[in-house]
């Protein structure tokens, strides 16, 4: 259980959200990063910069990554349309999907993939694990399917559009949105459908019949327990789409009980040495600069402090400049 030293929440990262971000936002610019192998590093470079930025707010207790898998997700093999029509990620991201997993192992940053399984799943079931010890959780994500995570203890951050500011979403603001609860956030979707990931919903359903039976029925599983009880238009539109709502029910929910192993739940705490090394092995000199300042600064704080006046002279050493001022995690889970 959390201490009164842990009151701080938990940032869950939907990974590939930020790296996409960062590499669509700097396609324009005249001058795009490459390391000395001449492999674009946009996507990498302004990711790293988002994860200093986060770490340096010190408002977090701790940063984990999540990470969709490169192959075939349950999903897929449920519904192979299952988001058909996204368009193909670019070549010269997917060498960047491996760097930015190197980055974050080199920072000392947890991160966490599950095959057969989607990102989404596997910050579901972080976050219920959070909560369940007491911590609150920061979801960042513009993916409109973790606003079901939303409860009390988690919030999503996110951009509704490209041009609006950050917004934090509660569970007032995910009724606002989807005019549900989030634990009916799944069910709205398995009956209207979501264009988004190619889903096709109950044909002829309406937005206020769809609401009018959540509210009632609290569910799918149980509305199709209730076809009977439908007035006769619905029953009959319910009866011929009972197996296409079960598939979608499956597809639209995040699972929140996946086998991840023990979660790295400690404070952040940055491993400089190996970092400093991988920046410097993509090229991504700019950032070097500002640790360097903050481990003199360090060194600076310890020499005034008589607990604690060994300066950072070797390897072993190098390691123990911390942000948030704690202990050292494992690094990333697979």
């Amino acid at each position: 259980m959390i201490t009164k030293n842990e009151t701080k929440p938990i940032l869950l990262i939907d990974g590939y959200h930020l790296l996409h971000k960062g590499y669509y936002g700097t396609l324009k610019r005249k001058k795009i990063s490459t390391n000395k192998d001449g492999i674009i590093i946009n996507a990498v470079y302004t990711f790293a910069a988002n994860i200093f930025k986060f770490i340096n707010s010190n408002n977090y207790h701790c940063i984990i990554v999540t990470f969709d898998i490169d192959k075939e997700s349950f999903r897929k093999q449920l519904y192979p349309n299952y988001k058909a029509k996204r368009k193909e990620t670019p070549a010269d991201l997917i060498p960047q999907m491996k760097l930015v997993r190197e980055f974050l192992t080199a920072a000392n940053i947890p991160w966490y993939e599950k095959e057969p399984y989607e990102g989404d799943d596997v910050m579901g079931t972080i976050s219920r694990i959070a909560n369940k010890l007491g911590y609150e959780v920061r979801i960042l994500s513009n993916d409109k399917d973790t606003f079901q995570l939303v409860n009390d203890k988690t919030y999503i951050i996110t951009n509704i559009s490209k041009k609006d500011a950050t917004h934090i979403i509660t569970e007032k603001e995910v009724y606002e949105h989807f005019s549900c609860s989030p634990k009916q956030v799944a069910d709205i979707k398995a009956l209207l459908g979501d264009s988004s990931d190619n889903i096709k919903g109950v044909k002829y359903m309406r937005h206020k019949q769809a609401y009018m039976l959540l509210e009632k029925y609290k569910n799918v599983e149980t509305i199709i327990e209730n076809i009977d009880k439908l007035p006769k238009p619905l029953k009959k539109t319910i009866s011929e789409n009972k197996d296409l709502l079960i598939l979608n029910k499956q597809i639209t929910t995040i699972l929140t009980n996946l086998k991840l192993g023990k979660i790295n739940f400690k404070p952040t705490r940055v491993t400089y040495y190996k970092l400093i090394r991988f920046l410097k092995s993509q090229q991504m000199y700019s950032f070097i600069k500002p640790i360097r300042n903050k481990i003199e600064e360090f060194n600076k704080n310890s020499s005034n402090n008589t607990q604690n006046n060994k300066k950072i002279t070797s390897k072993k050493n190098y390691k123990k400049v911390v942000t948030n001022k704690v202990s050292k995690t494992k690094s990333q889970s697979k």
